[in-house]
Parts: structure tokens; sequence; C-alpha cells
């Protein structure tokens, strides 16, 4: 229980694979179940089938649970199964010897409900089968297999009877602490044969651990509550209201000693080899789903150092959704991580290219400066290119690359339309960064002087006058 994500430490484990023993969470593991192949997720790493835990690894230990399982008992489901209770006992009392028949109904849709909650439970089903989940057909048959349990069990008493009082005692004391175990191999199983082997049912007890004989206290416990808490409101009942209320109470409390079986069993799903339900997320469309499992992919195959496989994974999702940022982001981090000098000089001005199309040029910032702090700063041949990545980084404060990029267009490309902006770009970066403010004065005046037509004029004012604001509030 409590197993992490081998990728994510802050996430439950949802899947795990017996091939290489790793466990992934559902960032790992995108989408549904739908959206693999067969309905089958395989590992990453080995192509091996996964097994979903997330049930069993989400599951509190037994003995914290307490309350979960008398809540579980007031559902919509168990109320109508102790309802049914409720109304059957009260009609026995005037059919006579009809009576038994529909004592003996009543008893196996009870225990077929009691042995479905084992089963749905344990299996990571948390929330109460209804009562109509129950009506398949099977009450009966498990009533004759429950019957069977008791004639077997009777039988070997029998036998023990003949070895004397201590046999039968210890016959009794055996048969009182294995009957849990019983019940729950005969849920999951739905076999009486298995259910009364005694072997079956030590290997059982062995699997659970010591919280078994918690739980042999505590379904013992709430057994007995009914005898206890009955004599205490017998006196204030009318006498036809205490049939069909010691139906519902011994109902209501049978249902719960079946959820505590049925949880014990989910905290030691896979150790009993219980089938899981999966615990599923949201189905993706198509496209949706191939981005995020190509995350996915690329991410484990980076952190286990396969950085080929990485870099497939990427570059076949990338040729069908060239912009999509994510995508890229990881496919730069991929560059950077193996240092691929070649391709960050080939591809770097190309990503930053497409980063500031896509409107995000505080990535194209972060990557130019990943990529300078990596191998130097990339030679990028477009001056407007060059002008909006300055103007990221100075968004950004970081002063010294931006002037890097801008301080020389003018003379590298003396023709670039949008001059006038870079000097103005210049300014401000010679003020904010440097105090140097008799630079930006003069970049300023040469703006308004070489392009007085131009549309930052207002703007230059404006940081004229904040020029001029700040030298006349220095002392003389």
């Amino acid at each position: 229980m409590g197993t992490n994500c081998h990728y994510h430490s802050g996430a439950d484990a949802i899947w795990q694979c017996t091939g290489c023993s790793k466990d992934y969470c559902g960032d790992c593991v995108p989408g549904s179940v739908d959206n693999y192949y067969q309905s089958t997720p395989k590992c990453t790493l080995c192509n091996k089938r996964l097994e979903n835990v997330g049930a069993s690894n989400k599951a509190r230990p037994f003995w914290q649970m307490a309350p979960f399982y008398f809540r579980y008992g007031i559902a919509s489901g168990p109320v109508t199964v102790s309802a049914v209770c409720a109304v059957a006992a009260l009609a026995m009392t005037g059919l006579g010897i009809l009576s038994i028949f529909v004592f003996v109904a009543t008893l196996a849709v009870v225990m077929r409900y009691n042995l479905l909650v084992i089963e749905k439970l344990a299996s990571g089903q948390l929330e109460a089968p209804s009562f109509g989940d129950a009506q398949d057909g099977r009450s009966a048959a498990i009533f004759a297999k429950v019957i069977g349990m008791i004639l077997v069990a009777g039988g070997v008493g029998m036998l023990f009877a003949g070895l004397g009082e201590s046999a039968v005692q210890v016959y009794s004391i055996a048969l009182s602490l294995l009957a849990p175990a019983a019940m729950i191999v005969l849920a999951l199983e739905q076999s009486m044969r298995a259910a009364v082997n005694p072997l079956k049912l030590l290997q059982f007890t062995l699997i659970i651990g010591w919280p078994y004989w918690l739980l042999w206290l505590s379904t013992s416990a709430v057994s007995a509550a009914p005898a206890y808490l009955l004599p205490a409101v017998m006196d204030k009942l009318p006498v036809w209201m205490l049939l069909p209320l010691i139906a519902f109470v011994t109902s209501y409390f049978s249902i719960v000693t079946s959820a505590m079986m049925g949880y014990i069993c989910l905290t030691r799903q896979r150790k009993l080899g219980v089938i899981a339900q999966v615990d599923d997320e949201e189905f993706l469309e198509e496209r949706e789903f191939e981005r995020k499992k190509a995350l996915a992919n690329a991410g484990i195959f980076l952190r286990e150092g396969r950085h080929d496989e990485a870099r497939k994974a990427l570059v076949n999702v990338l040729r069908q959704q060239p912009d999509d940022i994510p995508l890229n982001e990881r496919y730069v981090q991929l560059l950077l991580a193996t240092d691929d000098k070649k391709a960050l000089r080939e591809l770097g001005p190309h990503l930053l290219e497409r980063f500031i199309k896509l409107n995000h040029a505080h990535k194209a910032a972060e990557l130019y400066l990943a990529i300078t702090k990596s191998q130097g700063a990339p030679a990028i041949d477009k001056s407007l290119l060059r002008h909006q990545i300055a103007e990221a980084l100075y968004r950004q404060r970081q002063f010294k690359p931006a002037l890097a990029l801008i301080n020389n267009l003018h003379k590298e490309d003396p023709h670039y339309t949008r001059l006038d902006s870079a000097y103005l770009l210049l300014a401000k970066i010679y003020m904010d960064g440097f105090n140097r403010t008799d630079n930006s004065r003069k970049l300023l005046a040469f703006v308004q002087k070489k392009y007085p037509k131009s549309g930052v004029l207002r703007e230059v004012k404006q940081l004229e006058g904040i020029l001029a604001a700040e030298q006349n509030a220095q002392p003389v």
C-alpha cells in the first residue's frame, strides 16, 4: 500500500509492471484503457502487460476504516436489502407454513448480497452494489453452497465428537476462527470445495497476516451487536415491530461484517490474485492521447537514459503536431539533456521562432538562456527574431543577454524595418538594467530625430519624461 510512481514521487502508482518492477501513475499511462490496443496498457520499457493496482495502492489499512464499514451499511443498496428482510419478517407472521419458504428465500437473497459485497470491495469497488445487482439468478446456488458448507462442518464436527469433548472444543474454536476466511473464499472463488478446504483457508489467513485476526475480532463483535442492542429497545416497541426490527438490524450488521471482509481483501488484492477493477481515467481523443503518450514515453526514456527512443517518440508525434508547445518543450529538454550541440545549433533558432509564432515569447527566452548556458549564444540571423527574443528577455529582467542580442542590430542589419522600436528597447535596457541614463537619453533623442513619424514616439516621450523627473529629483 502507498506505493508511489517510480517517475513521479508525489503521485500514487496506478499501474505496475511485473517484468521490470516499475510503478506508473496516470501521467505515465495517460487516458483510459479503451485508448490502448485490446484495452491493455503495456510497459513503456519492456512492452509487457501492466497490472492495475490503483484501488489497492490507495487503500488505507483495514483498522483505520471503521467509519467506512458502518456508513457502507446505510447506503441505498444495503438499506434496501435490510428493508426487504424487515418486510419479509413482518409478512412471515401471517403465512403459517409458507413462512418457511419466505425465510429461506430471504436468507438466500441476503447471503448472495453479502457475498457480492465481499467480491466487489475486494476488486476495488468502494460503492455498495445495488439490490438489483444481487438479483443475477445465483442466489439459490449460493444458498445451496452455504448449506453444503454447514453440512460439511457439521459432519466433521460429528467425527470430532467421537474423539471426546476436548476435540469438539478445539474444532469449535477452529471453526469460529476460519469462518470469515471460508465466506471470503466462497465469495472470491465461488467454490464450496475451496471454502471448506482447511489448507486453502489456512493459506488465506497467512496471506492476510495478522490483520486477519483483527478482522475476526471485529466481525465477531459486530455480529454480536444485535444481541446487545435489541434488549435495550424491546420493551419500548410494540410486539409486532420486534421481528422486523430484528431482521433489519441483523441484516445491517451482516453487511457491515461483509464490508470488513471485502476491504481486507482489497488491502491484499495482488497477493490474493483478485482481479482488480480498473481505476480508469477519462477517455482521450486520438490526437490528445498520442500527444500525452509521447510526452509520457519520452519522459520515461529520458529518465532511463534511452535518449534515441525518447527522441523517436517525440519526433513521430511532432511531425503530426508541430505547433504543440509541451511537445516542443520536451524535445528541447531532450536536446539539452543529451548536450546535442549539433541539433541545438541547427534547430535552436527554428525552435525559438516557433515559440515566438505561438505567442510563447517567454518560452523562447527560457530556451535561449538554456542554449546559451549549454554551449553559448545561438546564432540568430533573423533580425525580427533577435528583437522579439530580446524583448522577452527584457521582460524577464535578463538584461545582459537582451543587450547582447539588440546592441549591434542597427549595424548588422541597417535595413531592418523596426529599428526605431529596437532603439527604444535598447534605451530601456540601459536605463533599467545598467542605470546608464545618459545612453538612454541619447538613444531617445536619436529616435525622435531619425524617425519623426515613428509609431513609438509617444512611448519615447513618456520615457523622456520619466528620465527628466528622476534627474530633477536628484539633490544638487
